[in-house]
């Protein structure tokens, strides 16, 4: 306690402005000082109407606390979204989501304040770092991948919770690698898979077209986180990348992967039955798109690539005094049996037997070749001109249309009654 003494001891001055206290509250800007009894250490963040401050609680446990005063909130809409928050908080677990600690009001009247104090969460927001830095693709994915399955969480509860706010200042990068969503002043219940006419909240550009219109879904979510992606990757705000028809135009200003730029273009699709039906189906799609390549499946052909190849060892030569028996020749063809591998044997044996298959099929076909091809006719010699006769009495020769008045085998003429000579 003495070290948390000695921190209420040094806040002596305040903590928005600067300005010397002199009571609970800062005289110049109306910072807090200790509303609730936590001591209040510096200023995260600040609105029109309120504060976000790092507290300390009475065991010492740092806190975010944060702060709505009553006459700076223009409507009552600001009033409703800090108590749902407060109601949402307290009804979340979750690793990702702040925890809810206590809620409370001070002051009466236009003077009223109301306080939420949650778990505060190390970090910077991506906002914040998108100030420094895009994102790379790599640190994309897993952005997406950790905001997915917390969407998924809230859109999994019956009735489901839209966060309906998704924006880089609302995701807290943490140093353990997490990413952490935070704000649910926006937060609703889904009664019906659908619900039209609700309140216009939100921000433009992560919005859309049809949460513009007072019409919600899970997927308003996912076009949200698609926003926050594009703003992420690319550096600019969604809202300079819409188009006339309201479309995020950002092929131009996003260079990532042809998978990361179509995931993208689902989770930002215009129409609702363009998008992925939940968190869970576009969480599933992330993980197939950056699974690494498994095993092929049988059948597949794989492409196998050469094994590298070993330099034969150099055997010293013998002297020709240690030469075996058969002479020079078969020590030589000893030493080159017991420098190459078996392996390299192998190789060796099955190459010399198909070049002595392909030559040996070349001749083969070659010799066929010269046995059966067709061979030119050699004309007989024609036989000595005969008068035919029949009893000494011309006979006239056949027609030559006539097929049984030539021999199958030879072109002279059968002459009947001729016989061989």
């Amino acid at each position: 306690m003495g070290g948390h003494a000695a921190e209420m001891e040094a806040a002596r001055s305040c903590v928005a402005c600067g300005a010397v206290r002199e009571a609970l509250r800062c005289g110049h800007c109306g910072a807090a000082d200790a509303p609730g009894g936590y001591c209040v250490q510096r200023v995260l963040s600040q609105s029109a109407h309120g504060r976000v401050y790092l507290a300390l609680d009475a065991s010492g446990r740092r806190v975010a606390l944060k702060e709505l005063l009553f006459a700076l909130v223009p409507g009552p809409e600001q009033l409703d979204a800090f108590e749902r928050e407060a109601a949402v908080l307290r009804s979340l677990s979750h690793p990702d989501i702040p925890r809810f600690l206590a809620s409370f009001q001070e002051g009466t009247g236009v003077g009223t304040r109301l306080y939420l104090a949650q778990e505060y969460l190390e970090g910077e927001s991506l906002l914040q770092r998108l100030e420094r830095e895009p994102l790379r693709e790599d640190e994309a994915w897993s952005l997406a991948e950790q905001v997915l399955e917390t969407l998924d969480s809230l859109h999994q509860r019956r009735p489901a919770l839209l966060h309906r706010d998704v924006k880089p200042a609302n995701l807290i990068l943490r140093p353990g690698g997490r990413v952490a969503l935070v704000d649910f002043g926006s937060a609703r219940h889904l009664a019906r898979e659908v619900t039209h006419g609700s309140t216009l909240v939100g921000t433009f550009g992560y919005m859309p077209p049809e949460q513009l219109g007072g019409t919600v879904e899970p997927s308003s979510d996912l076009y949200a986180l698609g926003a926050t992606l594009v703003h992420a990757l690319s550096g600019r705000s969604p809202a300079d990348l819409l188009d006339e028809r309201l479309r995020l135009a950002f092929d131009a200003d996003v260079r990532v992967s042809a998978s990361l730029r179509t995931f993208l273009h689902t989770l930002v699709a215009p129409r609702r039955s363009e998008r992925f039906g939940s968190a869970a189906t576009a969480l599933e799609r992330l993980r197939s798109l950056r699974a690494p390549p498994g095993p092929a499946p049988v059948g597949a052909v794989v492409a196998l690539q050469p094994a590298p190849v070993a330099p034969l060892p150099v055997e010293p030569v013998a002297s020709l005094a240690a030469e075996p028996e058969g002479g020079l020749h078969a020590a030589s063809a000893q030493a080159t049996q017991e420098a190459v591998p078996p392996v390299r044997r192998n190789a060796l044996r099955w190459v010399l037997l198909g070049a002595a298959t392909v030559v040996g099929l070349g001749v083969a076909l070659t010799t066929g070749y010269l046995v059966l091809r067709p061979r030119a006719e050699s004309p007989l010699p024609a036989p000595p001109a005969v008068a035919p006769s029949h009893g000494g009495r011309p006979v006239a020769p056949l027609p030559a249309d006539d097929p049984g008045g030539e021999h199958r085998h030879f072109r002279t003429p059968w002459q009947p009654g001729a016989g061989s000579r």
